[in-house]
């Protein structure tokens, strides 16, 4: 009892430094260099032919704007500018105005120069968004392509191979490396997560986004789902078992693993990189519908990036899906550029022989792919992201035929679009649609 009185005294004696330390630390983020952008319209939704009255206030108390710059850029989604330049700011708001003759984004770019600091921000503004549609066109064979190509994996046997690891994220969940059998004597490789219980439990295919090094090879397990009550398979798209020695992914790093893999065989649709891997996404699910424990009934597939891009595809060629969620999905629109567009990574007809390429991005254009989808989806959108511009996603999203709902994030670019709580809100709505609940983002 004398303890607890001597913590309590204690306590009460610190309180206030603490709180000091937090108000004093509230007071210095207000003096933190800051710029604050406002639209006219509060959902910053225009119509074409509108104009946009932009409101900038540079927050900066304690901080002297004297001397600094400005900079500015307007431009259609990061593409085409339609006007730039700079200025010495002053006191009080400074205001801009543009418009745009086109569905699309109206990016103001912002780059604030005060001494040693070097502040950038970004704004959109969204203009008619609802009548973006893709540039590029189906082929003639597109049905006969994806069809000669689902039945090559029909020939081969899945022939799963499972080992039991550790994982102690889920209490009770079980985990497993598997590999799968693929077409062109490859296989493919992931984690698998199960909950504890007997099941059925829905199950979820998740497809990775590109490397950024070598520990993208061991594909994150994704426990998220599992913590649902869902069952997910997380993929690794490069054919390199998982689960092996650090020593063993840096000899493959030295040997410039995996390459320039996004172009590798781009000038024929069926020698393509993501042919293989758009058809192990399909294998997975061969592999999830053939265990006793998985609801065959609830089947879905995710992915960000690159993997919402693949996603897509996936959902074009497998009917057993019953929903999917995509976070800044890359692979859209590849043609938007020949017509002053922006079009999402890897920005495929940089390379190779254009025409050739052009025939094999058509095959796998994730924004044509979203024509052939009938579930339900869920996409999430940064505004600011260059790598998988919103023109590009706007272009898939339109063209999906199912109930829909897309997700919005201002100022957030490529980077931004993996925080946890967004990866948490997607896991969420694709766990209660799989229930046949319909909830909103």
């Amino acid at each position: 009892m004398q303890r607890y009185i001597r913590f309590l005294l204690f306590s009460i004696a610190v309180m206030p430094l603490f709180n000091f330390s937090w108000a004093a630390e509230r007071a210095e983020n207000k003096k933190a260099l800051s710029l604050e952008v406002n639209a006219d319209c509060p959902d910053y939704r225009y119509h074409v032919g509108d104009t946009a009255v932009l409101r900038v206030e540079i927050m900066n108390s304690g901080k002297s704007t004297g001397g600094s710059v400005l900079r500015y850029r307007f431009s259609d989604d990061y593409v085409r500018t339609l006007e730039e330049g700079e200025l010495k700011p002053g006191p009080g708001t400074i205001k801009f105005k543009n418009s745009l003759d086109r569905p699309g984004f109206l990016r103001l770019d912002l780059s604030l120069i005060a001494g040693k600091d070097t502040l950038k921000k970004a704004f959109n503004c969204l203009y008619d968004p609802e009548a973006i549609r893709p540039t590029n066109i189906l082929p003639p064979d597109y049905q006969r392509f994806w069809g000669q190509s689902k039945a090559e994996l029909m020939r081969i046997p899945v022939d799963p191979r499972l080992e039991e690891t550790a994982q102690d994220e889920v209490p009770g969940a079980k985990r497993y490396k598997v590999s799968l059998s693929s077409i062109e004597g490859s296989r493919i490789y992931g984690w698998l997560t199960v909950p504890q219980g007997t099941g059925p439990f829905p199950a979820v295919v998740y497809l990775p986004g590109a490397p950024g090094g070598i520990r993208e090879y061991s594909t994150y397990p994704w426990p998220e789902y599992t913590r649902e009550g869902m069952i997910v398979l997380a993929l690794n798209i490069h054919g390199i078992e998982l689960g092996k020695s650090e020593e063993f992914y840096k000899e493959l790093d030295a040997r410039g693993m995996p390459g320039d893999f996004p172009f590798q065989g781009c000038d024929d649709p069926y020698r393509y990189f993501y042919r293989r891997v758009a058809l192990g996404g399909m294998r997975a699910l061969d592999y999830l519908a053939g265990r006793a424990d998985v609801d065959t009934s609830r089947l879905a597939v995710a992915g960000a990036s690159q993997g919402g891009g693949l996603s897509l595809i996936v959902a074009m060629l497998d009917r057993r899906i019953k929903a999917l969620t995509v976070n800044v999905p890359a692979m859209c629109d590849y043609t938007g550029v020949l017509y002053g567009r922006p079009t999402g990574w890897p920005h495929l007809l940089d390379h190779g022989n254009r025409e050739r390429v052009l025939r094999t991005a058509a095959y796998f254009d994730a924004a044509l792919a979203s024509g052939f989808i009938e579930v339900p989806a869920l996409f999430a959108l940064s505004l600011a992201d260059i790598t998988c511009p919103p023109t590009a996603v706007y272009a898939a999203y339109n063209s999906l035929k199912g109930p829909k709902q897309i997700d919005l994030h201002q100022g957030v670019n490529h980077q931004g679009s993996f925080e946890k709580d967004r990866d948490e809100r997607l896991v969420k709505w694709l766990a209660e649609t799989l229930k046949g609940r319909q909830i909103p983002y």
